[in-house]
């Protein structure tokens, strides 16, 4: 299923709040650099569009905007509030505020939205000048550790991509937003980082990607001692090239 489609695949769209905790503790934040341009942006009210666990309202909140998270799954929604943050648990698409933003953002979840509803109900809520921010993040591994890593994905999870797999070029991606009249497309720009990760953080990480959230426990953890022993066999820890990749419109 291709990223434009997989909103479609509801069974991987809700199962994050199966690990909600370990979600928050294992995936890693977003650049600075990011949030300090938002923030930018805008001096009133942030909504944030399946906020999840509250990493990118947390960060815009700590820059002195009011943030407002949506999130579909309570679980998620619990931790995100443990953090002080304010969170309706409903579906963006169909939820009736009684005000507008000035920003919207979407941390690793626009993805997840009906493409024309999600775009009809931003245009609702959004104030004229305002912006959608969509943004994610991925993490490529070295070619070598990768090759490793294919290998018992083959054996143990067939069908499953790895994660740290080879990152698609960004250079020509289109805004989803660019086809409606209401937004016009104005950046696209992918910030660099990078981390080093032991076998105990890098196999929470993928634990919390949906594909391997589905798999059956048996065959998850056949998998999670593979990489393990990948890792391990490699001197204990794996270095990333990752990025996170913003598409900025604005409400005309």
């Amino acid at each position: 299923m291709s990223f434009s489609t997989r909103h479609l695949d509801r069974a991987r769209a809700e199962s994050f709040g199966a690990a909600a905790e370990d979600y928050d503790l294992y995936r890693p934040d977003y650049p600075a650099a990011l949030f300090d341009d938002l923030a930018r942006l805008c001096d009133s009210d942030v909504l944030d569009v399946g906020c999840g666990t509250g990493k990118a309202a947390a960060a815009l909140s700590a820059r002195g905007l009011l943030v407002c998270g949506i999130e579909p799954d309570e679980r998620m929604a619990r931790v995100a509030r443990g953090k002080g943050l304010t969170v309706e648990t409903t579906k963006f698409e169909t939820w009736s505020p009684n005000r507008q933003f000035g920003l919207i953002v979407s941390a690793d979840a626009w993805h997840w939205l009906h493409p024309k509803a999600g775009a009809r109900k931003a245009a609702e809520i959004l104030r004229a000048g305002g912006y959608v921010a969509r943004f994610w993040s991925f993490h490529v591994l070295d070619d070598a550790v990768l090759e490793d890593l294919e290998e018992v994905y083959r054996m143990c999870a067939p069908g499953v991509l790895p994660g740290g797999g080879r990152q698609k070029s960004t250079e020509g991606v289109r805004d989803p937003l660019a086809d409606d009249e209401r937004f016009v497309p104005v950046a696209q720009r992918t910030y660099r980082w990078g981390l080093t990760m032991d076998a105990d953080a890098w196999i929470g990480l993928i634990g919390t990607f949906s594909d391997h959230l589905r798999m059956a426990p048996s065959a998850r953890a056949a998998l999670f001692a593979g990489v393990r022993e990948v890792i391990e066999n490699r001197g204990g820890t794996v270095r990333t090239s990752s990025g996170t990749f913003l598409q900025l419109a604005r409400r005309l």
